[in-house]
C-alpha cells in the first residue's frame, strides 16, 4: 500500500507479527519508519467500531483455516456493514475466502453482497481461494495492461518482486477468472455468516450429517 504513495493504516491483532516484519523483509525498518504509515496492534474490527476515519481501500486478510474459532467477526455481515460505513464514496473493499466447504464460500458470498451492492469474485492466482471486491458504487473493469499503466514505478516494483516477468501473464489470468459471484452462493438466504450465526465455525454437525 505504501508504494502507491497514500497514507496507510494497518491494523494487526498480534504484536510479534510486527515485531518479526524484520526477519521477513530487509526493508522493514525503512517501510516501519515511513511517516505515511502507522501500524496499529488492535482487533480489526474494534478499530473500524472506534474510528471516525474513512478511506478509499480496505483490504483484509483474515487467517485461515476459514473454520477457525473467531474468524466470523471477520466475515459476517455486520462486520462488513462496519466497512461500508467506513468507506469514502467510490471505496473498494477487498476480502478473501482461502478456500474450503463450497457452502461456507457461499455463505461469506451472501454477508458481502446483502452489504454491497455491486461486487465481483476472482480466483486467486494459485488457483485456490476466492477475492472478493466490493464496493457502493460500480466497479470498473479493466484489462490488464489498463491496470499495469496505472502502476506508480514504485507499486509496478513492488508487485514484480512477486512475479517477475510474468507480471502481466498473470494479471490477464486473474482478471480472466472472475466468476459470476451468484455462482457461489445458494437461494437459500440463510446461508450467511452473521454475529450471532457463525456458519463457518459450527460445521462439524453439518458435514456429518452431509458428507
Amino acid at each position: 500500500m505504501l508504494s502507491w504513495g497514500v497514507a496507510t493504516t494497518s491494523v494487526e491483532l498480534v504484536p510479534g507479527v510486527r515485531d518479526a516484519f524484520g526477519y521477513y523483509f530487509e526493508d522493514a525498518s525503512a517501510q516501519l519508519a515511513d511517516p505515511r504509515g502507522t501500524v496499529v496492534i488492535d482487533d480489526g474490527r474494534r478499530f473500524l467500531n472506534r474510528t471516525r476515519e474513512r478511506y478509499d481501500v480496505i483490504v483484509v486478510d483474515p487467517p485461515p483455516p476459514v473454520e477457525a474459532a473467531g474468524s466470523s467477526l471477520l466475515y459476517s455481515r455486520e462486520f462488513h456493514e462496519a466497512v461500508r460505513a467506513h468507506l469514502n464514496p467510490g471505496g473498494i473493499f477487498q476480502t478473501w475466502f482461502p478456500g474450503g466447504e463450497p457452502r461456507i464460500a457461499a455463505a461469506l458470498a451472501r454477508a458481502v453482497v446483502d452489504v454491497f451492492p455491486h461486487v465481483r469474485a476472482f480466483r486467486s492466482i494459485e488457483g485456490w481461494g476466492v477475492h472478493f471486491l466490493a464496493s457502493a458504487e460500480p466497479i470498473d473493469s479493466l484489462s490488464a495492461g489498463q491496470i499495469l499503466a496505472r502502476l506508480p514505478p514504485r507499486a509496478g516494483a513492488d508487485l514484480s518482486e512477486w512475479s517477475g516477468a510474468r507480471t502481466a501473464a498473470d494479471m490477464e489470468r486473474v482478471i480472466a477468472s472472475e466468476l459470476p459471484v451468484e455462482a457461489l452462493m445458494t437461494d437459500r438466504r440463510s446461508v450467511v455468516i452473521t454475529d450471532d450465526r457463525p456458519y463457518n465455525e459450527y460445521f462439524l454437525l453439518r458435514r456429518a450429517a452431509d458428507p
